[in-house]
């Protein structure tokens, strides 16, 4: 399957079965085929953070749908939102382009996109070239809505026998910062769901930047960053 950008997705189980001479064990954490993108999909995302949490899959899946909840509910908001030691999401306004027509619902423009900062702790463990950590950690404490365990919980059920607690919830957080940080170490592509979205590692060329408070021109050196791309529910929820 291709994604977009030209590249080919696979999933993890596939290119498993699938190794042979031209081909290098994913699970060993020793690279990729060239032209590959190995992409972790939910249900495996899931039974990753089941096993890591000692979770069961149903529980790991109530708590995965209630974080993508609780941060698309925000964002459709218009407000910034982050999982603490994880990352911000925010909406991003594009500039107008020649032949659009800029129209606008909800007070937002339409042509929008929801971007992902990586918060200091992730980065670290990510061991991705360092940035300005204290612009990172400044964004990570300055959202307008912290996705914590209990807003988790709230999206797991309205009755509290049925939803999950907050200890249940916070196990499948760490799990999950857990397995997306391992993934992306490996190359690979994590697909929370299609309708929320997918994390990767993508490089960010040097580029001639401002000093925000001087106005002076500044170098900004290539780096590696968490690149987050949205999928169609949530970029049409937040337009």
């Amino acid at each position: 399957m291709k994604n977009t950008d030209g590249t080919i997705m696979v999933s993890r189980r596939r290119l498993l079965q699938t190794t042979g001479t031209g081909a290098v064990i994913i699970g060993l954490g020793l690279g990729v085929i060239p032209g590959t993108a190995a992409a972790m999909n939910k249900a495996e995302l899931i039974e990753a953070m089941a096993s890591h949490a000692g979770l069961s899959k149903a529980d790991a899946k109530k708590a995965l749908e209630g974080f993508t909840s609780a941060t698309t509910n925000a964002l459709t908001e218009g407000d910034s939102a982050v999982l603490i030691g994880f990352g911000s999401f925010s909406i991003s306004k594009r500039s107008a382009r020649t032949g659009r027509n800029p129209q606008h619902k909800n007070g937002r423009p339409t042509d929008s996109a929801v971007t992902f900062e990586s918060c200091p702790e992730f980065a670290a463990a990510l061991d991705l070239n360092p940035g300005r950590g204290d612009e990172a950690s400044a964004k990570c404490r300055d959202a307008d809505v912290t996705i914590d365990a209990e807003s988790i919980a709230r999206e797991t059920g309205r009755d509290p026998e049925s939803r999950l607690s907050e200890r249940e919830v916070q196990l499948a957080v760490d799990a999950l910062i857990s397995v997306t940080t391992d993934a992306l170490k490996k190359g690979e592509r994590v697909l929370v769901s299609v309708g929320f979205g997918s994390f990767s590692i993508s490089k960010r060329s040097a580029r001639t930047g401002r000093n925000p408070q001087t106005g002076k021109e500044i170098q900004i050196a290539a780096k590696n960053v968490v690149k987050f791309k949205a999928g169609a529910e949530l970029s049409k929820a937040v337009n």
